[in-house]
């Protein structure tokens, strides 16, 4: 502690000393504050350089895709049972307001957006990049796939170009636009961190079967937003992120691939209406868990392959193809069930009215290739 007081006591006495020399030697002299005024005037009316941003892959996947992300915000009117202060009944109405994203995927206007971003609202308000605001008017809405179509009208809009989230690679980067925390448009800028996430937990009773998580910041709103990649085209829409209590952006957010919802939105456009009565999401009715090296020894399998069917739900497809609790599945579309994740993958995968092959051995000791339709998942279901 001495030593550094007195490394500081003499750089300070040093200093002062250099002050006493320059004014002794009339080196310190005063500027004339009118003669100060005038030179940082001069310096702040200077033309400024032309310097633009040097032009990146980045800058111009921006641009292409900016102008089909938008704002929206919603209002919603709830009636509230309440009582007096003598215990009478009374209902009260209460308003609530949210903000989202939305990304503009045909010219005539058509909007898509999450099922939670708009989910109740009376009120749907589009703002563009531009400052221009549309009243919007649901067209349809899948609650399970957390997707919903919102329609403007308008002159012809902007729109995102579809790329292919099939062909995306860990570390590719990729861009994040919405509409965070209400602020007006932003690009957030990232990686993928992996394509295939699949049964993610994202509150409220919501599930995103199939997933895109990338570290691109992702806050509150940014919801229905766009995740494109380096060609300017529409890879994600942003849905979720995993946080620490409730808070913001930890590097971990996920986005619904656009390939997968391209056919839920096809029949949400089509069918016109809100289909969570009536969910799409693919479903053979199965409950399974991985045999384990002890099981698959006894079954002559490799180590890890093999799961075992521990119920078989009744009046659903893999009931209707003769399933049954017991059997284990060793085979999927010809190729060997090494963990319980492939069977996850073969059926999430699937869109309803597809055909899906199990190779199992039955409890009995046979083996059989079983084809099994996807149907379509009843609502509430977790279960495959």
């Amino acid at each position: 502690m001495r030593r550094t007081a007195g490394y500081i006591a003499i750089f300070v006495v040093g200093f002062g000393a250099a002050f006493v020399a320059l004014r002794g030697t009339g080196l310190f002299t005063r500027v004339n504050d009118s003669q100060a005024k005038q030179a940082v005037l001069r310096i702040l009316n200077e033309p400024l350089p032309s310097t633009p941003a040097a032009d990146s892959a980045l800058i111009r996947a921006a641009a292409i895709i900016q102008p089909a992300v938008v704002n929206i915000d919603t209002m919603e009117e709830r009636r509230q049972a309440v009582q007096d202060f003598l215990g009478n009944p009374l209902e009260r109405q209460l308003t609530f307001q949210g903000k989202g994203s939305g990304v503009i995927i045909s010219p005539d206007g058509y909007v898509v957006t999450n099922n939670h971003v708009i989910d109740g609202a009376n009120i749907i308000r589009v703002t563009m990049v531009d400052g221009r605001k549309f009243d919007g008017r649901l067209i349809g809405a899948d609650k399970v796939a957390d997707l919903a179509v919102v329609k403007i009208d308008g002159p012809t809009f902007p729109i995102a170009d579809f790329g292919n989230s099939d062909q995306l690679r860990v570390g590719e980067q990729v861009l994040a636009l919405g509409n965070p925390l209400g602020v007006g448009i932003t690009v957030t800028h990232g990686i993928i961190s992996a394509t295939d996430r699949h049964d993610l937990s994202v509150g409220d009773g919501r599930f995103l079967h199939q997933a895109i998580q990338t570290d691109a910041p992702i806050n509150r709103g940014n919801s229905g937003g766009a995740l494109a990649n380096l060609q300017g085209q529409l890879i994600g829409i942003n849905s979720a992120i995993a946080s620490e209590n409730g808070g913001g952006n930890i590097g971990i957010g996920f986005a619904i691939p656009i390939n997968a919802a391209r056919s839920i939105l096809k029949a949400v456009i089509t069918k016109g209406r809100t289909l969570a009565a009536v969910p799409e999401s693919p479903f053979v009715g199965i409950v399974f868990r991985g045999l384990g090296a002890n099981g698959a020894s006894e079954l002559g399998l490799p180590s890890g392959q093999g799961v075992l069917l521990v119920e078989v739900k009744p009046l659903t497809p893999a009931a209707d193809a003769g399933l049954a609790a017991g059997d284990v599945l060793v085979e999927v579309n010809g190729k060997p069930i090494k963990s319980d994740l492939d069977v996850k993958t073969a059926v999430t995968g699937r869109h309803v009215g597809d055909e899906i092959t199990f190779g199992l051995i039955r409890r009995n000791g046979t083996r059989e290739q079983v084809k099994v339709v996807v149907g379509r998942k009843p609502e509430g279901l977790k279960q495959r």
